[in-house]
This record gives C-alpha cells, sequence and structure tokens, in this order.
C-alpha cells in the first residue's frame, strides 16, 4: 500500500487489491484554499469527512469515483470502509456542532483512521469504533482543528502504530495553521519524510514505539 499527502487533511491511498489496482482520495480541496488540487488524480473512491471547501470537491477527482460523503458501512473493490458521525465541538459556546464524519478504513490487511476536521477528544462512543488502528491521519494545525496537546491525548487514546499530522501550516496556504514544529515539539519526536509515497506493508508496521511520519505535500 502507498500514502501520499497533498495537504490540508487529503491523502491519496493505492493498493493491490484482488480485483486490481485500487485508489482512494479523502478530502480533496478546492483551489481557493491556496493549494492546487492535483488535475489527473484518479481514484475509485472518493471520501469528504466535511462539507467544507478544504474537503468537499469531489468534482476534482477523476474518474467515476464511489463517493462517500455520510456514515455506514461501504466496501469498493476489496477496500472496506466505516464512516462514523463525529460533530465538532462549537468555536463559541452555545454554538452548533458542525457536521465531520471520522472514517475507518481496512486494506491490505492495514486499519487506517482519518479523523476529519476533528477539534475535540473522542467520546467512548466514537473510540470504539476506532479499536487497532494501525495507522492514524489527525490534524494538529489548532484554530478550528485540534491544537497540539489535544491531538497527544487523542493519539494516547487511540493508540496506533503510525501517526500522519494533518491540517497544519504550509506554503500557500490561505487559512493560517501552526506549522507541525509546534506538534513534534509537544509529542517528543517526529520522522520527517521528503518523499512522495509512504509504502507500507503488515510486516513494516513498528511493532513497539508509535512512528510520528510527517510526510512531504505531492
Amino acid at each position: 500500500m502507498q500514502i501520499s499527502w497533498h495537504g490540508l487533511s487529503c491523502f491519496t491511498i493505492t493498493t493491490k487489491g484482488p480485483q486490481g489496482d485500487v485508489t482512494a482520495v479523502i478530502d480533496p480541496y478546492d483551489n481557493s484554499t491556496g493549494l492546487r488540487f492535483p488535475r489527473t488524480l484518479e481514484a475509485d473512491l472518493a471520501l469528504s469527512s466535511h462539507n467544507e471547501k478544504d474537503a468537499n470537491n469531489i468534482d476534482a477527482v477523476q474518474g467515476k469515483p464511489f463517493v462517500i460523503k455520510s456514515p455506514g458501512e461501504y466496501e469498493v473493490k476489496g477496500v472496506f470502509v466505516y464512516g462514523v458521525p463525529a460533530p465538532l465541538k462549537p468555536e463559541k459556546e452555545g454554538g452548533k456542532a458542525l457536521p465531520n464524519n471520522i472514517y475507518r478504513i481496512v486494506v491490505d490487511d492495514i486499519t487506517i483512521a482519518h479523523l476529519g476536521a476533528l477539534n475535540r477528544e473522542l467520546n467512548d462512543e466514537e473510540l470504539a469504533e476506532l479499536k487497532n488502528i494501525d495507522i492514524l491521519m489527525i490534524s494538529v494545525g489548532g484554530g478550528r482543528v485540534m491544537e497540539p496537546k489535544t491531538a497527544v491525548k487523542v493519539i494516547s487514546q487511540i493508540d496506533p502504530r503510525v501517526v500522519m499530522p494533518m491540517t497544519h501550516g504550509i506554503p500557500n496556504l490561505k487559512e493560517k495553521f501552526a506549522k507541525v514544529d509546534g506538534f513534534c515539539k509537544e509529542i517528543g519526536v517526529c520522522r520527517r519524510e521528503d518523499i512522495a509515497k509512504y509504502k507500507v506493508t503488515r510486516s513494516s508496521l513498528p511493532e513497539e514505539e508509535t512512528v510520528i511520519m510527517v510526510l512531504s505535500r505531492v
């Protein structure tokens, strides 16, 4: 399996399944964010965790992907997706809790959790849906998403084997988020990878300590 990060909360996951190559794109964004979404990116699945311009540009994904925007259970070409509702904590007291989905994705005997724009710790019901997570994709840039201290607490709740920080400050992004350095300082150590794709198999996953994998944007 290969994983690429495109900025914000957008990832591409590609694998060879029993029915051939399978590609899933999570949270495709609009160019108005300041980042340019890849023009030729094709996928079999397109997932959107929340209905905002940083995550809902499904039309930008080429091909005819199966679209997932809602909680539920799905299966496409051997990739299993479980959508769990996880509303955001209102920014102001008494404000409205905006919708957000957490996705648990099972592919190649590896379980991935993508927390969308979640800005709080998980409750017991949500946590029960996120058992035995191998790779966790989690926002760390603060503001409308998780602050580093909250992200560290959520990582402790889930106890994954690999953590991939997302939605943090990078060049050209119009919305202001803290850079990933603050999160790395909070958690202790990060392994930065200047690679286009993170290649992983079940046997290559770390067995003891959780690895913080900071990918370069492609």
